[in-house]
């Protein structure tokens, strides 16, 4: 079974959020929070699977939230759901740990395929969040440059291990038994993938990395 941690304090949204996820098979709000503190205070003792958690809450910023949860539970996925779609909204929630990011109008009706997504391995972002992002590494990197990761935080070993096995074209099942390591420690290596390339699917993250080695004379992963 699949806890969700709901944090919201609108009350509307709350209520169709919960109305939507109680048709999930295998999952569960295992807790809905109006507040930081609530929220601080349930993830103190109990261990979600994924958080989704809104910005603007009225004792604090979620940003707490996802900040909390991504240290104490590094397993689970962290998905935005707000209104605040400016960059620098978005860039402080990826930065504090969230794993997706979604904007409150029609993208909350396909919550739980987002949700599915996110437990792939992806990162659901609402189109308009989306296209910043773009904007912002096409600004980051003018005439085509590589965007490569930054120097003081290269890919782990493992993290190219697993990586080398996406591209390759394997499962997250089939890295893992090559590997090893169970398939949700497969999950946490390519979050921390997408995170330290600034991209959002499995395609992007070897076209990024093969750029990145490119750009320092080295030949693809394969």
């Amino acid at each position: 079974m699949q806890d969700i941690l709901l944090v919201e304090d609108d009350v509307a949204t709350r209520s169709r959020l919960q109305h939507l996820l109680s048709g999930r098979p295998g999952a569960r709000v295992a807790a809905a929070c109006s507040t930081l503190s609530d929220a601080l205070d349930w993830l103190a003792s109990h261990r979600p699977d994924v958080v989704l958690v809104d910005l603007g809450l009225p004792d604090g910023s979620g940003l707490d939230v996802i900040r909390f949860a991504a240290a104490r539970h590094p397993g689970c996925d962290i998905l935005v759901i707000t209104v605040f779609g400016d960059a620098a909204h978005v860039v402080a929630a990826i930065e504090a740990g969230a794993t997706g990011y979604l904007l409150k109008d029609s993208s909350l009706d396909h919550i739980n395929e987002h949700l599915r997504y996110l437990r792939l391995g992806g990162s659901p972002l609402s189109p308009r969040v989306a296209r910043l992002l773009i904007r912002r590494r096409s600004v980051a990197a003018p005439h085509g440059e590589p965007t490569p990761p930054p120097e003081s935080q290269p890919l782990s070993d493992r993290e190219l291990e697993v990586l080398t096995g996406i591209a390759k074209g394997f499962s997250y099942s089939e890295v893992a038994e090559a590997l090893v390591i169970s398939a949700n420690t497969v999950r946490t290596h390519v979050r921390r993938i997408y995170e330290k390339l600034a991209v959002n699917s499995g395609s992007e993250a070897v076209y990024e990395y093969n750029r990145w080695r490119a750009a320092r004379g080295h030949p693809p992963l394969c």
